[in-house]
């Protein structure tokens, strides 16, 4: 009789690659696969095992000839894809072209830009040159005009877009102006435009910016204006401010006075003169003068028929007429007292007539 020396065999689970395979039991066997020593048990299913010289390796680079079978596990690139792919920057151009009509949600940006962008958003970053007019649009759209705070050099094509924001525009990066850019910031018909980093503005340059359409104006880097600047900038429509004039000798306040505007604001004067509070009772807006701390008794008088309000560094003084409602006289409220009883006598009548109308019924 023969003995098969195999009846022990049972199939058994290599737990390093999961294959299938015949071995004895309390013997040490090899998986044909990965090449591992292994002993299996019967009684309680222990699989002891390790690894020898000839297990499969970690490779960090793959060779030639790995990698065409690496990559063909990857998802695959559709036809849609790779039309995309191939049309963004045509489409970059187009928008580049045609962003005045545009959409706003289409724009293609790279990556570097998206990320700048979405800084800008949260009020992180501030750009020191555009060449790009969608980023211009992109900002103005969504009312991020703080980025445009450190602008140093503004194109045409981007000052087109910029001023087309309904918020304030701050340009305080811009130290120099010439007549075609001031022509472009004119433009802006939002709030206040800011230039607080000029120094110096040509003539030719104020007479431009005096058409600005919007609500402010606000040039608090000049320190020094002629009379002939001065009455220029009185012809400005909006609100001015020149908070940092030095030179406010009776002259210039004499031109400055006849600013047409809602308000002028004179941040640098830190004392008041009774020769300078008579030239100021003379404006027909809003003063604020918030280097003082302070109207003197001396000088309060002047003021006492001013119609608008000044404003001072810490509190403001009303015109006399606002609180004329308060000392009314007493004649006044007579004839609104007369008035009400007549109105009271009136309606009960048309009661008393409605009610007669419907017992008749």
């Amino acid at each position: 009789m023969h003995t098969n020396i195999h009846l022990d065999e049972k199939w058994r689970t290599c737990p390093g690659c999961t294959l299938l395979f015949q071995a004895p039991a309390g013997e040490v066997v090899s998986c044909p696969k990965c090449q591992t020593n292994q002993i299996h048990q019967d009684d309680d299913g222990i699989v002891k095992w390790e690894r020898d010289s000839s297990a499969p390796q970690v490779h960090t680079e793959l060779s030639y000839q790995e990698t065409p079978l690496q990559s063909t596990g990857g998802p695959r690139r559709t036809a849609l894809a790779i039309l995309f792919s191939w049309w963004q920057p045509y489409q970059a151009a187009l928008e580049r072209f045609c962003v005045t009509l545009w959409p706003t949600s289409l724009f293609t940006f790279t990556t570097e830009e998206r990320r700048a962008l979405r800084l800008a958003g949260r009020g992180n970053y501030k750009f020191t040159e555009i060449n790009d007019p969608r980023i211009a649009k992109w900002l103005t759209h969504r009312g991020v005009s703080s980025a445009l705070n450190g602008l140093e050099t503004i194109q045409p094509a981007i000052a087109k877009q910029i001023v087309k924001t309904s918020d304030s525009l701050r340009l305080s990066g811009i130290q120099y102006l010439d007549e075609s850019l001031a022509h472009h910031l004119a433009g802006h018909s939002g709030r206040t435009l800011y230039l607080d980093n000029l120094h110096h503005v040509d003539l030719e340059v104020l007479e431009i910016l005096i058409t600005h359409a919007g609500r402010g104006l606000s040039l608090d880097g000049i320190k020094n204006l002629s009379i002939e600047e001065a009455s220029v900038l009185a012809r400005y429509r909006g609100r001015l401010s020149l908070n940092n004039l030095s030179n406010l000798n009776s002259e210039i306040l004499a031109a400055l006075v006849q600013h047409t505007g809602k308000s002028m604001s004179l941040a640098s004067l830190e004392k008041l003169s009774h020769p300078q509070a008579q030239q100021l009772k003379e404006y027909k807006g809003d003063l604020y003068l918030r280097g003082l701390w302070g109207i003197p008794l001396t000088i309060e008088s002047a003021f006492v028929e001013f119609p608008g309000k000044i404003v001072l560094k810490h509190h403001e003084r009303r015109p006399i007429q606002a609180y004329a409602s308060v000392d009314a006289p007493a004649e006044d409220r007579g004839a609104r007292i007369t008035l009400g009883i007549v109105t009271f006598a009136c309606m009960a009548a048309l009661f008393a007539l409605l009610v007669a109308a419907l017992s008749n019924f």
